[in-house]
């Protein structure tokens, strides 16, 4: 079937959307823009994925990798938000709509006119009618004339067929919004003609005053990059990309210092900097607190910001109450924010409430399906659940998306050795070995495996690792005092553990886990655990 829509129009579009705000102000989203639609008007749309999107629109190289690189599904999402405040704003009037459905680069084109109606006599409703093969779920709530020649949707090939094609009825269905609803209620007050617009998907489901919110402050862009570069780095989860993504937020804030999100972002890094044991938790978590008040107070409707907030009183504060007040008050600002949903399902995991955590961490999964935070503390979860088979696809994904993360082959060991898979069990070690050298938390998480396993051998050389380490630079007390409690040596991991206690590590936010169980007989643990006034 061939395309019927007239390109001309499209095009005229596409210029009056990047020439003006929100967009003109994102060479990097224009550019994207653009090549989308123009390669949809070409009929090209089979050279719309991630990968050559990665290479032609963002310059990223041939050794460009989407599993490793989110800049395009990051500035996909981010081009959705500008395209909705657009057509809020701007472009409300506009007749041609050009849209990017979620989960496709391949960009959608229609074509509206607003009616105003005069008063009349209600009429049965006619039935309603898919506009096209590939369309959206469509409302029952009005049906807007169009002009059946304009009436277009271009999408996605399916099966290797290309759909693209009229309206049989010359008819598209806006879906319902909360707000037209209340809209029609006013204007029925005053006794006026009511104008039905259509809203985008993302802008409808951001409330009035977040959406306000969120046209206060258009970041440079060039802030922006480093800022998604920020992000990937920190979720490689290496002591390096720590620094490294400390660096890129830096950068973003020194290039624009109202840019709220890349706070939140230095706050999380620096956060977990210190819960990896790389620098201590007073160093880390000062400047992480101060860096999420510097989000809020530029931004106090930031859902990034209450997450690092939140995450600071959880793992430094251990006020846990206060923590998930945050955690709920993100959520609300933002629901489909991954780092939420995240952030709280470790909280609600660390708390004992697994199933609620297990609800969390697969949303934040289903969010953000290429994080590595996401799928090793998804992970991690099913574990304790005993949800071994789903454990060992989440670690493999962890695995897969970071080659070279020691927890992750760690995590994989684990989950063999449950199955009684020890020949892949010990395989797994062996690598998290190679990729241990020099790192204490590496090191420590390595070690307390294969003491686990019966290879106190080993595990003893490990931690005499982190003994000479600890004379060079930080070494979380926790760290080294779970060393110790995996090799019997009970003293000196309760020495170590108050230690631990007395500079406020997050790894004692721990202590309940199953591993810690047989510690519990210890009069001293005990009273360990008590003075952390766990809830529940």
């Amino acid at each position: 079937m061939q395309n019927t829509f007239q390109p001309d129009l499209v095009a005229a579009q596409l210029d009056r959307i990047v020439s003006g705000p929100p967009l003109s102000s994102s060479p990097s989203l224009c550019r994207l823009l653009r090549f989308v639609v123009e390669e949809t008007l070409a009929g090209r749309t089979g050279s719309l994925k991630e990968y050559s999107l990665g290479v032609v629109v963002f310059e990223r190289g041939d050794e460009f990798d989407p599993r490793m690189d989110p800049i395009v599904r990051v500035q996909a999402r981010n081009l959705r938000v500008r395209l909705a405040q657009y057509y809020a704003g701007p472009g409300a009037d506009d007749l041609v709509v050009i849209d990017l459905p979620k989960r496709t680069y391949v960009p959608v084109f229609r074509c509206r006119i607003e009616e105003q109606t005069q008063a009349a006599p209600a009429q049965p409703a006619e039935p309603p009618v898919p506009a096209v093969e590939a369309a959206a779920e469509p409302s029952v709530e009005r049906q807007l004339e169009l002009p059946a020649e304009l009436v277009v949707l271009a999408s996605e090939p399916v099966d290797g067929k290309q759909f693209a094609a009229r309206a049989p009825t010359g008819r598209i269905w806006p879906r319902p919004r909360w707000a037209m609803i209340a809209a029609v209620a006013v204007l029925a007050l005053l006794g006026i003609t009511a104008f039905w617009r259509f809203r985008p998907a993302e802008t409808a489901r951001l409330r009035p005053a977040e959406t306000a919110r969120k046209a206060i402050h258009e970041p440079d862009p060039t802030a922006l990059d480093l800022y998604i570069r920020g992000r990937y780095l920190m979720d490689r989860q290496t002591e390096q990309s720590f620094h490294d993504s400390i660096d890129s937020f830096n950068r973003a804030v020194a290039r624009d210092p109202q840019f709220a999100p890349a706070y939140a972002g230095l706050a999380d890094a620096y956060n977990v900097l210190a819960q990896f044991g790389y620098i201590s938790p007073k160093e880390g978590m000062e400047q992480a607190r101060s860096a999420a008040q510097r989000a809020l107070d530029i931004d106090p409707g930031l859902a990034e910001g209450h997450v690092s907030l939140a995450a600071i009183i959880e793992a430094y504060d251990w006020k846990w109450a206060a923590a998930e007040r945050e955690y709920r008050r993100a959520l609300e600002l933002n629901p489909s924010l991954p780092e939420a949903h995240l952030w709280y399902g470790m909280f609600l995991r660390d708390q004992g409430r697994l199933q609620e955590a297990l609800s969390e961490l697969r949303r934040a999964a289903q969010l953000d399906p290429f994080s590595v935070f996401s799928s090793l503390n998804l992970a991690h979860a099913y574990m304790l659940a005993g949800n071994v088979s789903g454990a060992e696809e989440q670690a493999r994904h962890a695995a897969d998306l970071a080659p070279g993360t020691a927890t992750a082959e760690v995590l994989l060991s684990n989950i063999y050795r449950a199955q009684g898979r020890a020949a892949e069990a010990d395989a797994a070690l062996s690598r998290a070995r190679q990729f241990s050298a020099g790192n204490p938390h590496a090191i420590s998480v390595l070690a307390c495996a294969y003491g686990r396993h019966g290879q106190r051998d080993e595990s003893v050389r490990l931690f005499h690792q982190l003994e000479l380490l600890a004379k060079q630079r930080y070494v979380s007390p926790f760290d080294m005092g779970s060393v110790s409690l995996v090799l019997g040596d009970d003293q000196r991991a309760l020495t170590l553990l108050e230690e631990a206690y007395r500079q406020r590590s997050s790894g004692l936010i721990f202590l309940r886990d199953a591993k810690f169980a047989s510690s519990h007989r210890l009069p001293g643990f005990h009273s360990l655990v008590q003075k952390m006034h766990f809830a529940g």
